[in-house]
């Protein structure tokens, strides 16, 4: 029986095709995406229509290629297909869709037109589960099915064939090839690509060394390590999975070796790649995305996440510092090569700062992201002319693949939303969402708040950011809007949200693959990245409460804004104190009571800027270490 369940010698063959075929594609897919940055190869529609074309079809032969024995084998080969066929269909009879097929569309466009819908269904789908494609077939059929339904809720009868038109024909400027397909298009899978790229050519190596490097100068060595290195590596990945793989397998280990239980562990590195897609200056992609959604420039965005993400890093910070003391875990990471350290820096400064002064400049995203990935390729094969960073051609070839087929994922979950954005504005419930979120909030910005956080949270479960993000965006910011919250505020509220889903149980995936690399218990990991992360779940309240966070003009002295910064810092550490039972030795409960009640002191002082709260919190602190501190003494003297 197992004699027959090994794959002949025709199928590895078979396999090893389609590899080199995947490679070819994603590579020719890549050549073109960074060719129409500086050339118009195409009109804008004709270039949605060859992005989702050689997308789907990469996602296809990357699904073939996953096993040599699978019953959906068939399934896949006509997916790929129909892939084919679909986009060589729509580009060829491209001019006559727009001149006048747009409105009334042939049979076989329609037909061409549900294939794609069943296409971008199905390998949702089997790319990320069950979850979209569900959702997507709801608001589908609430288009179709909202006729029968009583008021508020009935939307008008749409025919079949006038939907299918709405939701998968080019140029209608909806549906599949909306103005949502054109965000992946235009610059989101750029922007996935340079993380790729960068990785390819020699800058996850100085991420690395720099991480280890802080990490033998502090007693919790590794586990800072973990921080320092997730965190760069996530803002150019904007995974929380694929960091957590890649640092992890390196990280969990030491993390262990050092002292660290394994669910602080996976913990810690789940909740230090997580974060990464919060701190600038790539943030993962999706601050490209709210980019454009909300139409503010990206510069603005980047500077506006700093400081919440430097608060998030000190929360963690904080956590694995007390951890280290608590565990009396001593440092076991050896000093670098500051040598080394030199030699590699270039592979990640120059391209970021390329990257950043470009976009200083008001240039467009393509054009910044064309000419960040080329100073990735100069730089990597300049450097490469040393000997212990010789580029090996196969491990390039394999990395920029595997960004090129985590750009087409994105596309094609991006051609989803697109259906359910136009769902949502064609039904009506784009308008009438805020409504009913400001009638259950009985206009309560708290409540309606909540109602948001949730929701984020919710969509946001075993997803990737960006997808998260896109639906919330398209729901519950206007929603806020309406309650009189600033666009970038509501932004930064549903895309922190959405972040930080990964590390929320029950689903967290951050969590739950850090705890298998570190054969913990899924939900003690879970419950540990919950302590780590703490602030995560706050920083959204922060945005909207303390607008000095985003740099947003604010009322009141500077003082004011700088106290509650430091009032957020304090009540953290606090926080964090209660949470991890340690001071400068084990908490007792009433000291662990007394640093919660200055936690909420800290935390209410930055929300109501009430310095009777803050000079409370302070006392309660000064006490609370006072008194660890003559408890120790009398612990070293005895």
């Amino acid at each position: 029986m197992r004699s027959a369940e090994k794959p002949t010698g025709l199928a590895r063959i078979g396999q090893r095709i389609i590899a080199i075929v995947l490679s070819v594609m994603a590579i020719a897919m890549a050549v073109y995406q960074l060719a129409f940055t500086q050339y118009l190869i195409q009109d804008p529609t004709g270039h949605r229509i060859t992005h989702l074309g050689f997308a789907l079809v990469v996602c296809s032969l990357a699904l073939l290629t996953q096993k040599k024995h699978d019953r959906r084998r068939a399934l896949k080969m006509g997916l790929l297909l129909g892939s084919l066929v679909v986009s060589c269909y729509f580009l060829v009879c491209l001019d006559a869709i727009l001149m006048y097929r747009n409105i009334t569309p042939l049979t076989l466009d329609l037909i061409m037109g549900g294939v794609l819908m069943f296409l971008t269904f199905v390998l949702s789908c089997l790319i990320f589960g069950m979850s979209f494609p569900i959702l997507g077939v709801v608001f589908v059929g609430y288009l179709y099915f909202g006729r029968y339904l009583p008021y508020p809720f009935t939307v008008a009868a749409v025919p079949v064939e006038r939907m299918l038109m709405w939701l998968t024909i080019p140029g209608v400027q909806e549906g599949i090839y909306g103005d949502i397909l054109a965000i992946s298009a235009n610059y989101l899978f750029l922007f996935i690509f340079f993380g790729a790229v960068l990785q390819a050519f020699g800058g996850l190596r100085f991420i690395m060394t720099i991480a280890q490097w802080i990490g033998s100068k502090l007693k919790a060595g590794p586990a800072v390590m973990a921080l320092f290195g997730s965190s760069l590596l996530g803002t150019l990945t904007g995974s929380t999975v694929a960091n957590v793989t890649i640092t992890g397998s390196f990280t969990i280990p030491l993390m262990k070796k050092a002292g660290y239980r394994p669910e602080q562990a996976g913990a810690i590195e789940a909740v230090s790649s997580n974060g990464g897609q919060i701190m600038p200056p790539i943030m993962g992609a999706t601050a490209f995305i709210m980019a454009g959604f909300a139409g503010i420039p990206y510069l603005h965005i980047m500077l506006a996440a700093l400081i919440p993400a430097l608060l998030y890093y000190f929360g963690v910070f904080c956590y694995v510092t007390l951890a280290a003391q608590r565990l009396e875990i001593a440092p076991i990471l050896k000093p670098t090569s500051a040598k080394q350290l030199l030699l590699d820096a270039p592979l990640f400064f120059i391209p970021l700062g390329v990257l950043v002064f470009l976009l200083a400049q008001g240039y467009s995203l393509s054009f910044v992201g064309f000419w960040s990935i080329m100073a990735v390729v100069l730089v990597g094969l300049i450097s490469s002319i040393r000997k212990d960073a010789r580029l090996s051609f196969k491990t390039v070839i394999e990395d920029l693949t595997k960004g090129v087929q985590t750009g087409s994922e994105m596309a094609v979950v991006t051609a989803l939303i697109s259906i359910i954005a136009t769902c949502i504005k064609v039904t009506g419930i784009g308008i009438k969402l805020p409504i009913v979120i400001a009638d259950i909030s009985h206009g309560y910005l708290i409540i309606a708040l909540l109602i948001a956080l949730v929701a984020s949270i919710l969509l946001g479960m075993g997803v990737p950011t960006p997808v998260a993000y896109m639906l919330v965006a398209i729901g519950v910011v206007p929603a806020l809007r309406t309650m009189g919250v600033p666009l970038l505020s509501a932004h930064f509220f549903c895309f922190i949200s959405a972040v930080f889903s990964h590390i929320t149980p029950p689903i967290a995936v951050g969590a739950l693959v850090a705890s298998r690399m570190a054969y913990a218990k899924f939900w003690a990991t879970c419950w540990e990245a919950v302590k780590a992360g703490v602030t995560a779940f706050l920083l959204p309240f922060f945005v909207i409460y303390i607008p000095v966070l985003t740099l947003q003009p604010e009322e009141g002295p500077i003082m004011t804004s700088l106290a509650q910064i430091a009032a957020i810092l304090f009540g953290v550490l606090s926080l964090q104190m209660v949470l991890s039972k340690y001071c400068l030795s084990d908490l007792r409960l009433s000291e662990r009571v007394g640093f919660l009640i200055c936690s909420v002191c800290f935390l209410s002082f930055a929300f109501t800027r009430s310095y009777h709260l803050f000079f409370a919190g302070l006392v309660l602190i000064i006490v609370g270490v006072a008194v660890q501190l003559i408890r120790r003494g009398k612990h070293v003297l005895s």
